[in-house]
């Protein structure tokens, strides 16, 4: 049956398990992993006690590939859970309580199905709810923009993108000899603007001619840097920073290191504040229980 575009509440939620606070998890009963556009992120939907989330991430990523060697790695984490904002269908809170858009329209398509539909979703690092739309297939997401401050700083290694949540430097023109994960390594070394201070940073390549994107990613929380094989705030940085200074709007379908292809729109209109959108596919491999190591 032809699924409808809808524009309602939020959505009844699996049942999620309840863990007493002395019992560390062997075991999660309900875990998605969930392929956006190449970046494999682990939905957890127990409700879980206070645990040491980088350990936790680490167990998801060792039990994930010992079960299915056959599949991607699992690169990010995130928990699934009740939203604050009862017309959000739920909250997306990464392990490292950053932004992420990838694993915000993960846990989009979970909650819908797939199903065309139209609704907010809460995601961490962002103060209030972002729209989004699943249509034909992908998922549309609204990416948190900073209605104050400097949104684009130019720097002498290309241009300084803040959005909510995540700090990317967008580089188009980068030095051969030094990859993503070693300029943002470098510069966190030496605190270079103040990066430190970030709850999330990325150094981000884009080559204009192929439309190819590589992306790095330091998290705050867990003191870790990822080679992401997609990045939807990435890919929305690279948009606004095209946009900028000519404030004229963009679209633009950036291809990832996975292959695969994230689109974004950066739109500014005189008056208003600027937007960003990304858009582009979701992929369920597996939805089920984890086994722990």
């Amino acid at each position: 049956m032809k699924s409808t575009e809808q524009t309602v509440g939020q959505l009844d939620v699996a049942p999620i398990s309840n863990l007493a606070e002395q019992e560390q998890p062997s075991v999660l009963k309900r875990v998605a992993v969930m392929y956006p556009s190449g970046n494999t992120t682990a939905v957890i939907c127990d409700e879980l006690p206070p645990v040491d989330r980088a350990e936790l991430n680490d167990r998801v990523m060792e039990g994930w590939k010992a079960a299915r060697p056959d599949l991607p790695e699992v690169e990010q984490c995130c928990f699934v859970t009740t939203p604050q904002d009862p017309t959000a269908i739920g909250q997306v809170e990464m392990f490292g309580g950053e932004f992420c858009g990838n694993a915000a329209r993960s846990a989009i398509w979970l909650l819908t199905g797939g199903k065309n539909y139209i609704g907010l979703i809460e995601v961490s690092g962002v103060d209030s709810p972002l729209t989004f739309k699943v249509r034909n297939g992908a998922v549309r997401l609204e990416m948190p923009v900073p209605a104050v401050g400097e949104l684009v700083r130019p720097v002498h290694e290309g241009r300084l993108v803040q959005l909510g949540g995540i700090m990317h430097l967008v580089v188009t023109e980068p030095k051969n000899d030094i990859s993503p994960r070693q300029l943002l390594t470098s510069l966190l070394q030496n605190n270079k603007y103040r990066l430190n201070d970030q709850p999330a940073v990325g150094v981000t390549y884009y080559d204009e001619a192929s439309g190819r994107a590589e992306f790095s990613v330091w998290v705050k929380e867990v003191n870790t840097i990822f080679d992401e094989t997609a990045c939807g705030s990435g890919t929305s940085a690279i948009g606004i920073a095209q946009l900028w200074p000519n404030y004229s709007s963009v679209s633009l379908d950036v291809i990832q290191p996975s292959g695969e292809t994230i689109s974004t729109e950066a739109v500014y209109q005189a008056g208003a504040r600027m937007e960003s959108y990304i858009s582009g596919t979701v992929n369920v491999l597996y939805d089920g229980a984890l086994k722990l190591p």
